[in-house]
């Protein structure tokens, strides 16, 4: 992918005000950036080749207020793209492309269930 493409892709984001293209986007965002969660997290937990204190030092570092809403960002990060790929699943493969648009909204209520959750368990 260029620039030039990248920035089609965020005129059409901002012409086209459709919840569709928003999913669109927050799927591609999110999968990247849970794969660049998932590369520091392998890399934090590679220290306990290093031994335990080690170990333990890396994982400290996420103990902190920082690291909880590290966690809260990861959360729904994980949940956007998987109830994303779950509507996406649906609408495929079982021909529910006619209404996409309100299981984005149904996938959208869970999310903000799974937010509010989230909220109550990592943060407070």
């Amino acid at each position: 992918m260029n620039i030039q493409s990248l920035k089609e892709g965020i005129k059409d984001l901002v012409k086209n005000r459709n919840p569709g293209m928003y999913a669109f986007w927050a799927h591609r965002i999110t999968g990247v950036a849970v794969t660049v969660f998932l590369f520091l997290h392998i890399w934090t937990l590679s220290t306990v080749f290093r031994g335990k204190d080690a170990y333990d030092y890396a994982i400290s570092k996420f103990d902190t207020k920082v690291g909880y809403i590290f966690q809260y960002v990861l959360l729904l990060a994980v949940a956007v793209h998987l109830l994303n790929g779950i509507r996406i699943t649906f609408a495929d493969f079982w021909g529910l492309t006619r209404i996409q648009k309100k299981l984005l909204w149904i996938s959208l209520f869970v999310f903000f269930l799974i937010a509010a959750v989230g909220v109550t368990t990592v943060l407070l």
